[in-house]
């Protein structure tokens, strides 16, 4: 029984290790340039040495994607929590979760640490929610569609491409997500309008 739960244990430990270099990871480069950071720095952080970062990652880069990933996971866990909230109101629910998006995103301080980059100078960071942001958006795309394809069918209009709009309404949030125009609150609330407009079906017409 003991060895049968060996492996079990062996798992665990090393995804808490894992845990523990990437939150490190997403402190530092809250905090500090990304180019500036050495896997040494990341290594020390965590409690860990450097080898056993490497060996998990591979290199600085591996580190980063995964780091990104995590993030994503974060932010789509919360954002799950929300639409379980608004199983039978997609407008409240695209509102709601856009909203937290646009202000989460304001005060975290990674978030600010890519979008906040010299534009003569982006680096890797930047580059995740730019020209390699395309699996991220894919991710939140299905993620989003698996829900509504659950529970929102009667209500969203059946001749609509659910994949195409939903991954649009990602990048859009996306880009006020890099380039605010205003309040969190405005424009999530234009947003919902936009996909009530678009999006929801009509009652039965009146006789």
């Amino acid at each position: 029984m003991t060895s049968s739960r060996t492996p079990s244990l062996r798992a665990a430990t090393r995804e808490l290790v894992r845990e523990r270099i990437l939150v490190a990871a997403t402190d530092l480069a809250g905090a500090a340039d990304w180019k500036s950071i050495r896997m040494t720095d990341i290594a020390e952080r965590a409690g860990v040495s450097r080898r056993t970062v490497f060996n998990e990652f591979e290199s600085k880069a591996g580190v980063l994607e995964a780091m990104a990933w995590r993030h994503t996971g974060l932010y789509l866990g919360e954002a799950g929590a929300r639409l379980e909230q608004h199983r039978d109101d997609p407008v409240g629910a695209v509102t709601v979760i856009t909203e937290f998006l646009l202000t989460a995103s304001a005060e975290d301080p990674l978030v600010r640490s890519v979008l906040d980059a010299p534009a003569d100078e982006p680096g890797e960071l930047l580059s995740l929610v730019t020209t390699r942001s395309a699996p991220f958006v894919a991710a939140a795309t299905q993620f989003y569609v698996a829900f509504a394809e659950q529970h929102w069918s009667g209500l969203i209009r059946p001749d609509i491409d659910m994949a195409f709009f939903v991954e649009s309404l990602v990048r859009l949030v996306f880009s006020h997500l890099i380039r605010p125009s205003g309040p969190p609150a405005e424009t999530a609330h234009a947003i919902g309008g936009l996909f009530k407009a678009l999006l929801i079906a009509s009652g039965p017409p009146s006789t």
